[in-house]
């Protein structure tokens, strides 16, 4: 499974949704079903899903859901928080959005459908690696669990401290019955049967992850990469963690993380303060030269060619800059919106395939 977490454009918007996803998901509790939302009009909007085949030169809307009667439905007024592909079926993915829910495609976005959450703020899902039919996902105070692909939900964590949300869940990659989940106030979660029983393992500083991450070659070893508090590892399943923090380099704007790539030949971390690589997981650091000067405008989405690391995109603001060699020489690609992406990723399977989502500003 290959995730990518990016970053958020505001956290005003954070504490408004969670907000909603309280009232949205008590009714979900209630009736059972998820609250049906027209993301449809006859004037297409230039956001959504974008897919470019050709290695990042030309994108094409994906965002068709449906025709109903004489009238297309898109959802290209979507935000993109996070995709997630599954590792066991090729155009198999899943979008989590900002106040949208959780949508599904089989044909690498040609054609989307609907989860039965179709609203709501969906920043972290987690692919059960051995069943993608059995999904986990943060929603407010809970943690939920669908076994049907995402038809079904129900809770299997339910957070008591008040003001506090759960931010993010990981299976273990190596280990399915293995769950973790991260709470805003810092809790470390670890479930050993699939959700169904949870202990807290630490309490990490106050924090919203970027991204959860277990190693492949070492199931007890745990990394959080928070969007704004650091870097920690834990090297014994949660019981005791190191602050990785004082790795960085002391330029301003690193611990200001928008952006991870974690490639088979190094990880990448897209910053207020620049681009960033570490070859040996968080314990050094190197620039990466870009266009811009480090730190005077944010690095927001970096995504690595999973077959070749020197091949690298990154977006700031609204441009798409590309290298082939590892960051000496650039290429300004033209994105066709004029919204800001919120999200970039390679397809995993598909080396030429790259996809990129964006942000809809709220209205005032």
């Amino acid at each position: 499974m290959t995730i990518l977490q990016t970053f958020n454009p505001g956290c005003y918007m954070r504490i408004s949704t969670w907000s909603k996803l309280g009232l949205v998901f008590s009714a979900l509790l209630l009736t059972g079903q998820a609250c049906t939302i027209n993301i449809g009009s006859s004037t297409r909007a230039d956001g959504g899903v974008f897919r470019s085949d050709d290695h990042g030169q030309s994108w094409t809307q994906k965002n068709f859901v449906r025709q109903d009667k004489k009238q297309p439905v898109y959802l290209d007024d979507v935000t993109g928080r996070t995709l997630v592909f599954d590792q066991r079926q090729a155009g198999h993915i899943f979008l989590g959005t900002l106040a949208n829910g959780i949508w599904e495609t089989s044909t690498a976005g040609d054609q989307w459908q609907s989860t039965s959450l179709r609203s709501g703020a969906y920043d972290c899902l987690s692919l059960d690696p051995l069943n993608s039919q059995v999904i986990y996902t943060a929603s407010g105070s809970n943690v939920l669990k669908s076994v049907d692909g995402g038809q079904t939900w129900k809770a299997v964590y339910t957070e008591s401290q008040p003001l506090q949300v759960v931010d993010c869940v990981l299976v273990n990659p190596v280990i399915d019955n293995e769950i973790w989940a991260t709470t805003s106030g810092g809790k470390m979660l670890f479930s050993e049967d699939y959700g169904q029983h949870w202990t807290l393992m630490y309490s990490l500083p106050p924090m919203q992850p970027r991204l959860l991450y277990i190693p492949r070659d070492n199931a007890a070893q745990l990394y959080v990469l928070t969007r704004n508090n650091g870097i920690y590892r834990s090297d014994n399943r949660g019981q005791k963690w190191t602050d990785l923090t004082i790795n960085l380099p002391p330029e301003p704007g690193l611990k200001d993380i928008r952006a991870v790539d974690i490639n088979p030949a190094g990880w990448f971390i897209a910053t207020a303060g620049g681009l960033y690589k570490s070859l040996d997981r968080a314990q050094t650091w190197t620039a990466i030269p870009t266009l811009v000067t480090a730190g005077s405008v944010p690095i927001q989405n970096v995504a690595v060619n999973p077959t070749n690391a020197a091949d690298i995109l990154v977006t700031t603001e609204q441009r798409l800059q590309h290298t082939t060699d590892g960051g000496a020489t650039w290429s300004v690609i033209t994105l066709p919106t004029k919204r800001l992406p919120t999200l970039l990723a390679f397809d995993p399977r598909q080396a030429d395939r790259l996809f990129f989502a964006t942000f809809k500003q709220p209205k005032k």
